[in-house]
């Protein structure tokens, strides 16, 4: 009995085969990337010098993820324009999964109403990953103003209109738009005065020489257990747990007032989703663990976590927010 012919396939049918293999191999090049990544040191890029909480959060990070992931995660400190120049930087590199950001308000929702000559887009560079916490403001008041709380703050400066004087570290800075979000809410009129940072601003608020600031938790807390200067509610939500017979603005009198700074982690636009996810669900596990917690706090800081998509929503709602205050306050880019 003879056997049936050979049949050799059809030039068309090894063409449109290939053509469907070929087809496939980017989503399993990613896939494969995401596997054995990270499989070299990864950078972090951190917008502010060592030092600072964002400089310390980010090092805690990278630290435990090193540890867990058995790779170098390496802070790098690019300093510069509010962030923007690490930011710039961030948003331009191979969206590999190499290179991240520790980003904040200024870098993902404020800097846009700032600065004139952005070089990045906030929202279409740079890609979430995660908010890993969020840190109160202090509203504290130099000992010198006869007031002790938010209410009697309130009441002396709208019977001296102009009078008094806030200081904070800067234009855009949070301190600056969470007390002009404060001056929009009750009406009262303080004048800014800006400074190179958190230290002179403060030098100036314990000599009496300027009256208030909302400043960052970390800065202002040990000179309000000093002493130095009074701390007469925080700007969140909630309470603080570190110091909870410190009410917060809203319930000391502006009901509806929130303002925090916080700090995340974002990747260049188009980087592989399946190294966010890992990287968000690494971040995640930590900082909701007994000892992410603990040393969070004791940097003055409120773990937050989420998803992806919860960053990226909360982003925008923040960006939001921050443009409607730069516009009452009248802050234009320069």
């Amino acid at each position: 009995m003879s056997s049936a012919p050979f049949s050799r396939p059809s030039r068309r049918s090894l063409i449109v085969g290939a053509a469907a293999t070929l087809g496939t191999l980017p989503l399993l090049s990613r896939k494969a990337r995401a596997d054995v990544w990270p499989a070299r040191p990864v950078k972090m890029v951190v917008p502010f010098a060592a030092g600072g909480t964002t400089d310390v959060l980010a090092r805690l990070v990278a630290a435990k993820l090193s540890e867990e992931m058995g790779q170098q995660f390496i802070v790098e400190n690019k300093t510069g324009a509010g962030g923007n120049i690490a930011a710039d930087y961030v948003a331009k590199s191979d969206p590999d999964g190499y290179t991240f950001i520790v980003g904040t308000p200024g870098t993902h929702a404020i800097n846009k109403y700032v600065f004139k000559n952005m070089t990045y887009d906030p929202i279409n560079d740079i890609a979430p990953v995660i908010v890993i916490a969020r840190v109160p403001n202090l509203f504290s008041v130099t000992n010198t103003l006869p007031v002790k709380s938010v209410a009697e703050f309130i009441a002396l400066a709208k019977s001296k209109p102009g009078e008094f004087f806030y200081a904070t570290p800067g234009l855009g800075s949070t301190a600056h738009v969470a007390t002009e979000l404060f001056k929009s809410m009750t009406g009262v009129d303080i004048v800014h005065v800006p400074y190179k940072g958190s230290a002179p601003a403060l030098t100036d608020l314990i000599a009496g020489r300027v009256h208030l600031t909302i400043d960052n938790l970390p800065a202002s807390q040990p000179f309000a257990e000093a002493g130095s200067i009074r701390a007469i509610a925080v700007s969140t939500a909630t309470r603080w747990p570190l110091l909870p017979e410190i009410r917060t603005i809203a319930e000391a009198g502006v009901p509806g007032y929130e303002a925090a700074s916080w700090f995340t982690v974002a990747a260049p636009a188009k980087t592989p989703k399946e190294i966010i996810v890992k990287l968000n669900a690494s971040i995640d596990k930590y900082i909701k663990t007994a000892d992410g917690i603990a040393r969070m706090r004791k940097l003055g800081a409120e773990p937050a976590g989420g998803s992806p998509e919860d960053m990226q929503a909360y982003v925008l709602s923040e960006t939001e927010k921050w443009g409607k205050v730069a516009k009452f306050a009248g802050i234009k880019p320069e």
